[in-house]
């Protein structure tokens, strides 16, 4: 592999921890910023392991590359690349056919299309589904908890795994957890999981569910995965 090559996959394996870090924009398009007063996407990388993104443009419908602006900003951070892998058509549909929408009350076609919009020098690479804080949560696939897991960015994230064990499921800015959620709990579609909130870099006045879903080789490493566009599997 040549070095550009290099330079490109290791940078594409800290994409995801920027689903969180690129949620949020302030008035005039400046990315918000953490309370450490240090820009969100530095935040990330401190508060979360790191994720694993494969650049390859996929021809699957619900796939995104990198955008330069992001490899630009990540450097060549040298990280395992074995879960780096792109999904199948075959299984998006089977995804497709489990997904429920995961906040209560909320049509599919109401749901707006956020993946791609520019985050600061970022692009978001989730969906964004502003409801009213302490709206129910509930998990978009069957499945199980893979890792409940807090930071100054995502503030309370539920990371889970769907029930083929390929796709890695993110709820973030949660206000709180649902009783008696724990890290390997099975999951049912439609089961609550916790509440809309705004914990994180969430603007305090827009609460939203910050969710997103990527595509791994090993659920176990609940931080690896390609970025998959949520909406437009939710959008039958």
């Amino acid at each position: 592999m040549s070095g550009a090559g290099r330079h490109v996959r290791r940078a594409a394996r800290l994409a995801l921890p920027l689903l969180i870090a690129a949620c949020t924009v302030e008035p005039g398009g400046r990315a918000a910023r953490a309370d450490s007063g240090r820009d969100t996407a530095g935040a990330a990388v401190a508060d979360t392991p790191t994720r694993d993104a494969a650049p390859t443009p996929a021809a699957a419908m619900a796939l995104r590359p990198l955008s330069a602006d992001s490899l630009v900003a990540l450097g060549t951070a040298d990280l395992d690349d074995t879960s780096a892998v792109s999904p199948t058509q075959d299984e998006l549909e089977t995804l497709r056919a489990q997904l429920v929408v995961p906040v209560v009350g909320v049509a599919r076609d109401a749901l707006q299309d956020t993946f791609a919009e520019a985050r600061g020098t970022r692009v978001h690479e989730a969906l964004d589904i502003p409801a009213a804080r302490g709206t129910a949560v509930l998990s978009a696939a069957p499945g199980r908890v893979l890792k409940l897991f807090d930071s100054r960015a995502g503030g309370l994230m539920v990371y889970a795994a769907d029930s083929t064990g390929r796709f890695v499921l993110l709820y973030g800015h949660l206000d709180a957890y649902a009783p008696g959620l724990a890290d390997g709990a099975p999951l049912h579609a439609g089961q609550p999981i916790g509440t809309v909130g705004t914990t994180g870099n969430a603007p305090p006045d827009v609460p939203h569910l910050h969710f997103a879903i990527a595509r791994t080789r090993n659920v176990a490493q609940w931080w690896t995965g390609m970025p998959v566009d949520p909406r437009r599997l939710l959008q039958r």
